[in-house]
């Protein structure tokens, strides 16, 4: 069967063969960064159904997502994972450039070993006491940044690399990590503005190259975020965030043995990159693959419990699998930690209905419908309920709602020419079952 890329505004793009199933997760539009889905001809056809791009929001405390702002559906925590290194790159910088008293180092290299074993808060402490020792050290700063980062504290992080280029305008460190804290904020102009500037003074950092490529791969400039990756990765062969984010830009792209390929390697140099993980485990469904999108859920949920979208795309892997019960288990799971996730709802709707559960496929469906107006995959499913509760009225206004967003869904129109064949108009049903099979030839046959 044929499949493409679509999203919820009408922006296709890419397009794949066979073994991709029904609630597949693809990744965020080129287009307008909205979320996307790789979806048949068939079933979902190239409607305007988003469901959901392939990673989750980024890996930060609850308190990094209380700035009230929408997430961006992009590959987000690969691009703030990849703060995380440059600060662990800025601080040997700042270590090895130091040049104030011996105290303010003894507590810049404790911070950096405490920041080593995650013990934020103490490295914290470090950084503060090396600041009050040299208030005039602008890397400490940059370097406490790393600290705030990783707790959540985005607006600190940022404030401590604008005091660092107060004190140092060309401190790349701080050019770099303050990139990273844009990412993590959605001000992507921004980030790629101050990696361009840390890329300037330093033409080897790496890590400037991985942060404005994955800027580029949330903005869907998928090239130019493969060429900062390509870049980064001719620096650094073994950074595992710019392998991440080029598989990520493969991935939209439709490479899906490219993006597998890369996201392997990322998680061959880093076993705790739960994102690549989640990442890859995409691939391997669009590409039919259950069992390995599966096994890759379930060790990105390993190292990260509270993923909601590996639990939601392992629902869609075991619904691949005709494991009912278990799709709707990890489903219930997953709009439990993030109520927001639309497609899921849709997933899980799909489950209920294969069940025999009709009234909950309804509900899943209103929900879903609820959430996001124009599913018009949705509507097409929600028509045939009504068709089997007789309800023809409705039956018919949901899949000319269908039609109306989405011309090309054959299902919609066969659901429709059902409808008519029930009221006895065979004229309408036999025009509506034609176009279904020019658009399906298929279709005719299951």
């Amino acid at each position: 069967m044929h499949y493409h890329f679509a999203c919820s505004q009408g922006h296709r793009w890419g397009d794949c063969e066979g073994g991709v199933p029904v609630g597949a997760q693809s990744a965020s539009c080129p287009v307008c960064g909205g979320a996307g889905s790789v979806i048949p001809q068939l079933e979902l056809s190239e409607s305007r159904y988003s469901l959901a791009p392939v990673c989750v929001a980024p890996s930060l405390p609850s308190s990094a997502r209380k700035r009230g702002t929408k997430p961006i559906e992009t590959w987000r925590a690969i691009a703030g994972a990849a703060l995380a290194l440059t600060v662990l790159a800025g601080m040997v910088f700042s270590l090895v450039h130091g040049h104030s008293s011996k105290r303010r180092d003894q507590h810049l290299s404790q911070g950096l070993d405490y920041f080593h074993h995650k013990e934020f808060d103490r490295a914290l402490e470090e950084y503060t006491e090396a600041i009050r020792l040299d208030p005039a050290f602008a890397a400490t700063y940059a370097n406490r940044a790393s600290v705030y980062f990783n707790q959540g504290d985005l607006e600190k992080a940022i404030n401590d690399c604008n005091h660092a280029l107060e004190l140092d305008p060309q401190l790349v460190l701080a050019y770099a990590n303050r990139a990273g804290a844009y990412l993590n904020q959605g001000e992507l102009d921004r980030a790629i503005a101050d990696c361009t500037r840390a890329i300037e003074l330093d033409s080897q950092s790496a890590i400037a190259f991985a942060n404005r490529g994955a800027a580029h791969l949330n903005k869907g400039d998928l090239d130019q975020a493969i060429a900062d990756c390509t870049q980064a990765l001719e620096l650094d062969p073994q950074s595992a965030l710019a392998f991440a984010n080029r598989g990520a830009a493969y991935f939209n792209k439709g490479d899906l043995d490219r993006a597998i390929a890369d996201c392997s390697q990322a998680v061959a140099n880093d076993s705790s990159l739960s994102q690549a993980y989640l990442n890859r485990a995409a691939a391997f469904l669009a590409k039919g693959d259950s069992a390995g999108a599966i096994a890759d859920c379930g060790q990105a949920l390993r190292i990260n419990p509270a993923l909601a979208r590996a639990y939601a795309l392992r629902s869609a892997a075991s619904f691949n699998r005709g494991d009912d019960v278990t799709a709707i288990e990890d489903a219930d799971e997953a709009l439990r930690r993030d109520p927001t996730l639309t497609f899921v709802f849709g997933n899980r709707g799909l489950a209920h209905l294969r069940l025999g559960q009709v009234e909950m496929a309804l509900l899943d469906f209103n929900q879903a419908i609820e959430q996001e107006p124009r599913l018009a995959i949705i509507y097409a499913y929600r028509g045939a309920i009504h068709l089997h509760r007789g309800d023809s009225t409705q039956a018919i206004a949901d899949c000319n709602r269908a039609i109306e967003l989405d011309p090309h869904l054959a299902l919609a129109y066969w659901n429709r020419s059902l409808v008519y064949a029930r009221q006895g108009d065979y004229r309408q049903a036999e025009a509506d079952q034609k176009k279904a099979l020019e658009l399906e030839p298929t279709l005719g046959q299951r």
